[in-house]
């Protein structure tokens, strides 16, 4: 990436409007350490639309589509460490919430409200926890567009069983507690690495190098603890492909 070309930069997978300072804030503090950063994010519904464009970004994308569409056309730079029960550092996993009680296989042909197709964390691991991996979906699934709307299906009777990453639910328990809250745990999918974040597959090796030490350096600093604690942060690892490509045997080659 050219040290002239200003990428955008977004970090829209969890596009809730409370807690849009945080991301600001952690976003400067981060721009602050990194010369070639913009100073401000920007916010777009569909950030998949920048992943194949010719456009210089730095975003962040699911685990899934890393390692089936976009591993040789994207710059890795690693993932956020989160806070959630469910998470160690930059690994977590999904919460499988029922809109009844019961055991896994209970739900082995049921109705499954699924975020996205592409959802490591709402159809991969959703499998993966009914299932078992390599397996597939035996019941009927209704696409639900985001993992609060999941949520909702599951109260209003539309489906049964959906799969919601960890920090999706961290968040969902503040502002529809209501919901959550009368929903059942019936278990959790596999053990996988967070969301990464990643760059155009221009990035120079330097510039990589200054992304992740400003990175690195924000989500520990204590004058921006406010926000990294309303994220569910509390650190940032670098990590390769090489770090996500396991995930490609929870389906069947």
């Amino acid at each position: 990436m050219s040290s002239h070309s200003q990428p955008i930069a977004e970090l829209g997978f969890y596009p809730f409007d409370d807690v849009a300072w945080a991301y600001d804030k952690l976003w400067a503090a981060t721009a602050s350490r990194c010369s070639w950063l913009p100073r401000k994010l920007t916010r777009t519904s569909d950030p998949s639309s920048l992943w194949l464009s010719e456009i210089h970004f730095v975003s962040q994308t699911c685990g899934w589509p890393l390692v089936t569409r976009l591993s040789d056309k994207v710059s890795i730079i690693g993932a956020f460490r989160q806070t959630t029960n469910e998470s160690m550092s930059h690994f977590y996993r999904s919460v499988v919430v029922g809109r009844v009680d019961g055991t896994p296989f209970d739900f082995q042909g049921s109705i499954a409200a699924v975020n996205d197709f592409e959802s490591l964390s709402g159809w991969i691991s959703l499998i993966a926890a009914i299932h078992g991996p390599q397996e597939t979906w035996h019941g009927e699934t209704k696409i639900s567009g985001s993992h609060l709307e999941s949520v909702r299906m599951l109260c209003r009777g539309e489906a049964d069983i959906a799969s919601i990453d960890s920090v999706s639910l961290a968040h969902l328990r503040r502002i529809d507690s209501s919901a959550v809250n009368s929903l059942f745990v019936i278990g959790n999918g596999p053990i996988v690495p967070c969301l990464p974040i990643i760059a155009h597959r221009s990035i120079s090796e330097s510039q990589r190098v200054e992304l992740r030490q400003a990175l690195t350096e924000s989500t520990q600093d204590p004058s921006i603890a406010d926000a990294t604690s309303a994220l569910f942060i509390s650190g940032f690892d670098a990590l390769e492909l090489e770090d996500y490509l396991p995930l490609r045997s929870l389906t069947a080659n």
